[in-house]
């Protein structure tokens, strides 16, 4: 198990955001329960699956990835969920 923690900002509402996430995950045959405030996701990747948890407080998206396949950087996922941000 590897660990990965980030923050990432957006624009828009908390909502808007979270539903972004959410279609962007579902979208790749993952998993996504949670609100504006909090949740969990998991989605499967070449490498094998990956788990994690966000919360939301203001304007940031705060992420922590607590199951990752050892040969997937952290870096990678993170310039994922930023690109869920702006798509």
């Amino acid at each position: 198990m590897s660990k990965h923690s980030f923050s990432a900002s957006f624009t828009g509402t908390p909502e808007d955001t979270v539903a972004k996430v959410k279609g962007a995950i579902e979208k790749a045959g993952g998993t996504f329960t949670g609100d504006q405030q909090k949740g969990d996701f998991s989605v499967s990747t070449p490498a094998g699956k990956v788990k994690g948890s966000y919360t939301v407080a203001g304007q940031s998206l705060d992420v922590e990835i607590t199951d990752k396949p050892f040969i997937l950087p952290g870096s990678t996922i993170e310039a994922q969920v930023r690109k869920f941000l702006v798509t």
